[in-house]
């Protein structure tokens, strides 16, 4: 139970949310085959009945993909999509990834528990599949939680000089002294710490555009990267809910009390 004296968490009625990543990165699967992964389809082919490949994720550090021993080839990474195509599980030989993408079909932000207790339910059918194969543990070596939002121009903000209606740090300020003129592209990210060794969150800002309309927006990434000191699923769980703690409060420092208010419609409750 929350304490009474610990502010609520902010939440918004029309959240720029458009996409959420449950992750977890573990040691890689030294015995697992192509053909295993097909057989793990079939655990979640009822409710993701479409599969695709994607390039494979590389090692934070190092970028490289997991590799297959016999043939020093880079693993796929393999997608089970939903029919919506609104949530899909990630995985490779030393990852798995539950995502929630706003679809047309699904647009509505479905929040964090809902979100986290799907990745939980895909992380006990792998784990569960390979004890069935003997194909060893999930052994955790990062957890990753990202959140994704789209602020539409438009939508408390119409050129570069209007950042500042939207986050609370950005400013240009002008003079008659100055040799450059207002810019017009904006890139920006930044890196805090999360408490007790925890890992780190990160901020990242660019500018693009929807596709195929060409509608300029601004996407602000949050990222948080990291592992506690327990790897069990408690300590997994207690990860994921420090993270979305520092994500969501973070947001809401990052970004205007106006914009929240008018643009997101900002209500303090306990679902975010």
């Amino acid at each position: 139970m929350a304490d009474a004296n610990t502010p609520p968490m902010p939440s918004y009625k029309n959240p720029p949310v458009i996409e959420v990543a449950c992750g977890c990165r573990f040691q890689p699967l030294k015995h697992l085959k192509l053909p295993h992964v097909g057989l793990l389809w079939e655990k979640f082919r009822k409710e993701f009945p479409t599969v695709e490949h994607a390039l494979p994720i590389g090692d934070e550090v190092t970028q490289l993909p997991p590799m297959d021993d016999a043939t020093g080839l880079p693993w796929p990474r393999v997608w089970f999509i939903n029919e919506s195509e609104s949530r899909l599980i990630q995985f490779q030989p030393n990852r798995v990834h539950f995502n929630w993408r706003r679809r047309e079909r699904d647009p509505l932000y479905p929040r964090y528990p809902e979100i986290i207790d799907s990745f939980e339910k895909s992380f006990t059918v792998i784990q569960e599949f390979l004890n069935e194969m003997n194909l060893g543990v999930i052994d955790p070596v990062q957890y990753e939680l990202t959140y994704i939002n789209h602020i539409m121009q438009g939508a408390g903000w119409n050129m570069i000089e209007d950042l500042p209606n939207v986050f609370r740090d950005f400013h240009w300020l002008e003079d008659a002294g100055r040799f450059l003129p207002k810019p017009t592209n904006v890139a920006w990210q930044t890196r805090f710490t999360l408490p007790n060794n925890m890992g780190r969150l990160s901020a990242k800002l660019n500018q693009a555009a929807t596709i195929p309309d060409s509608i300029p927006l601004l996407s602000l990434e949050l990222l948080a990267r990291g592992i506690g000191v327990e790897k069990t699923r408690a300590g997994m769980r207690s990860w994921f809910d420090v993270a979305h703690e520092w994500i969501v409060k973070g947001f809401a420092d990052l970004t205007t009390r106006d914009i929240q208010t008018k643009i997101w419609k900002r209500e303090d409750a306990a679902a975010s």
